[in-house]
């Protein structure tokens, strides 16, 4: 079960993260008007870069000539696109680029799983998250109950409001549907924007990982 911390842009707090054993993937957020633009907090590119943790760059409507040039000068291992990049632009990175790709949809009331099918044949993962007025996370959670009628096999994470409380309910989630792959964890584990709780993630994540772990081989039984 991957677990990707985003919204990580402070060093020392990165530096303090890496040290989780049960952290998969660091987000890192490049979008301006975010509080947790990662160029705002003044460290060059060549200190992310050196990080041995994946990481995983989010872009909201960027071009790809830009989106190229952090991948390669922050090293980043993925790619996330949280606006309303077309599949034209996820085409054109991975022609450019051998970072795997992330689309996210923001999933609310009028929810359509036709929206994903001309993505499906370019993305790694999708990944699920609130829908609300601006592009950036809610804090809050949609109705997960909906991703028992997704219809692919791409894998997917699961974000959206997500804390240290909804262990058990993940894991439910993670057993139940075959395609969820991991989970994107951000606000609730945050002393303030960028900065996270790193005791709280790592209680979280332990548990997470203790308990996904008996849930798969579970998950792997169901399927043979």
């Amino acid at each position: 079960m991957i677990i990707k911390v985003c919204g990580m842009a402070d060093p020392e707090n990165i530096s303090g993260l890496k040290g989780i054993e049960q952290v998969d993937w660091m987000g890192m957020i490049f979008y301006p008007p975010s509080g947790r633009y990662v160029p705002k907090f003044g460290q060059e590119a060549a200190f992310y870069k050196q990080l041995s943790l994946p990481k995983v760059g989010v872009f909201v409507n960027e071009n790809t000539a830009e989106i190229i040039r952090k991948v390669n000068d922050y090293g980043l291992s993925l790619v996330q696109l949280h606006g309303d990049e077309l599949p034209e632009q996820l085409q054109a990175i991975r022609e450019k680029s051998n970072v795997k790709l992330i689309k996210v949809f923001r999933v609310g009331a009028d929810w359509n799983w036709k929206s994903l099918e001309p993505y499906v044949a370019l993305v790694d993962y999708f990944l699920f998250d609130t829908d609300g007025p601006s592009y950036g996370g809610t804090g809050h959670q949609f109705n997960w109950e909906l991703l028992k009628a997704y219809p692919y096999q791409i894998p997917f994470l699961l974000s959206g409001g997500i804390s240290a409380q909804d262990t058990e309910t993940l894991l439910n989630c993670y057993q139940e549907f075959p395609a969820m792959a991991g989970i994107d964890i951000n606000s609730k584990f945050e002393i303030s924007q960028g900065f996270k709780d790193l005791e709280k993630v790592k209680t979280f994540a332990a548990a997470i990982r203790k308990e996904a772990a008996s849930k798969t081989k579970l998950k792997s039984n169901d399927k043979n």
